[in-house]
């Protein structure tokens, strides 16, 4: 939520944190009860919920009172995240003209027979990149902008653009009338509707590669079950905007007179939640992919194929000098200031957190408690190893096992992920509880949409 310039945010400073707190714990139990319930409700209603792998449905639970950031501090993050975003969209032509790029973006044999054909000519299209850039940050800091580090990107089928707007709608609506009771400077509003930010973005894409409509067909594993359920709801948000959408299997596509049809529906560009490792894995398999390879080579997937660069060591390329030099001035100050120093794990000299050269693997060894090891490419917490909470024999396998497997596994800078009280029903009553919070940042030329997310566990997902 972000709070509106007015008298209420310069009482309140930068703790606004603590401050929505105390207004919070003011309400009488009765009424915490009272709204807990009608959230609850609304969160059914609206569908708030995540499907395991047998197919069963659980609900994701929110937090009873919002995390607010200031109008400035907004500003602030749009800008170093659009920035992030356009040096990403930059990433397919570096990759076919670096060699020392390439080497750090590794793909898998299937993957590469996918792309060799289509690096030259689709690196060079208009790229459009939807990207969550997963973040640590202090909102209510003084020094909020100096710790605000980047942990890492997901630009393929991300997670939390239909669940963010309807969350900040049930707050808004269920919680802060209550609060408003108690402290009625209280002026909240939401972010961006990140629902509204993706559907400009396809229409821009769709524009931007001469298509004269936006039809979009939000693509996905139709056979597999589990993870979120959102793109039923946004192909209906399209809809309701005047945009024409459907729920797809790239399996189910077909072609008529040139065009690429989902069911009976013409196609003008693919939302995606497949990587093409998934496609090729799926072709590998028997399944014919050549409707789906013939939008890939006319550029009509979102993102485009820069999406591809979602490994965490696309942060090794950011933080690595000669290569950074590649991106504009304005980008690389925000490199050095916001993107945790990241390499991939292997017997190599580098430049190390403070630009000296250092012998990698060493110096792992050395600095356990200054880093965390994580795969590259996996992502939902699978793996990691928190080198200031881990011992010295799992901390030196975990060098050996990603020594094994090239290019699977990075090192990162540890920062220590930022902790913050939120109210909790328990059984003996309402009172304070600690999570450990981070941020999920969608920029777009037009706006900023924030998904936050809280965790009992250090590795937040």
């Amino acid at each position: 939520m972000a709070a509106k310039r007015d008298r209420w945010r310069e009482r309140v400073d930068f703790r606004v944190g603590h401050t929505i707190n105390e207004v919070f714990m003011h309400l009488p139990p009765r009424a915490i009860h009272e709204i807990a319930a009608e959230v609850a409700e609304e969160c059914v209603r609206v569908g708030l919920t995540y499907q395991e792998k047998d197919g069963s449905l659980r609900p994701i639970p929110l937090l009873l009172r919002p995390r607010v950031v200031t109008e400035d501090q907004r500003v602030y993050f749009h800008k170093v995240c659009l920035e992030m975003t356009r040096a990403v969209e930059r990433l397919a032509r570096l990759y076919v003209e670096d060699a020392a790029i390439r080497a750090l973006l590794p793909f898998s044999q299937l993957e590469e027979r996918w792309l060799r054909d289509l690096w030259p000519r689709v690196a060079t299209e208009p790229q459009t990149v939807v990207a969550r850039l997963d973040a640590n940050v202090d909102f209510g800091s003084f020094e909020w902008d100096r710790d605000f580090h980047f942990f890492e990107t997901n630009s393929v089928g991300v997670g939390g653009m239909h669940y963010t707007p309807v969350c900040e709608e049930i707050i808004l609506s269920r919680v802060v009338p209550r609060m408003r009771e108690h402290a009625a400077a209280l002026s909240l509003e939401p972010n961006d509707d990140m629902r509204v930010l993706l559907l400009e973005q396809v229409r821009d894409h769709a524009r931007a590669i001469g298509r004269a409509g936006a039809h979009t067909c939000f693509l996905q594993d139709l056979r597999e079950r589990g993870g979120a359920m959102e793109f039923e709801q946004l192909a209906a948000f399209f809809a309701s905007r005047g945009v024409p959408a459907v729920v797809g299997d790239p399996r189910d596509l077909r072609e008529r007179g040139g065009e690429i049809l989902a069911g009976d529906a013409r196609v003008d560009v693919f939302y995606r939640d497949l990587e093409i490792k998934e496609l090729a894995e799926m072709e590998s398999q028997g399944d014919d992919l050549s409707v789906i390879k013939r939008a890939l080579e006319r550029n009509q997937l979102v993102s485009s194929i820069s999406g591809e660069f979602d490994q965490k060591s696309v942060f090794e390329v950011l933080t690595t000098p000669e290569l950074a030099a590649r991106f504009s001035k304005r980008q690389q100050a925000i490199f050095r200031k916001h993107v945790l120093w990241t390499r991939i794990v292997r017997e190599t000299k580098t430049a190390g957190p403070d630009d000296e050269t250092i012998d990698l693997v060493p110096f792992l060894r050395r600095q356990k408690d200054r880093l965390v090891i994580k795969p590259n490419r996996e992502f939902g917490g699978t793996g990691i190893v928190l080198g200031p909470s881990a011992d010295l024999a799992e901390w030196d396998a975990a060098i050996a096992r990603a020594l094994e497997e090239p290019g699977a596994w990075v090192a990162q800078r540890y920062v220590p992920v930022h902790i913050k009280d939120f109210p909790v029903i328990g059984e003996h009553g309402i009172s304070l509880e600690e999570f450990y919070v981070v941020v999920g940042f969608l920029a777009t030329p037009r706006g900023i949409g924030m998904l936050g997310r809280c965790s009992k566990r250090r590795v937040v997902n």
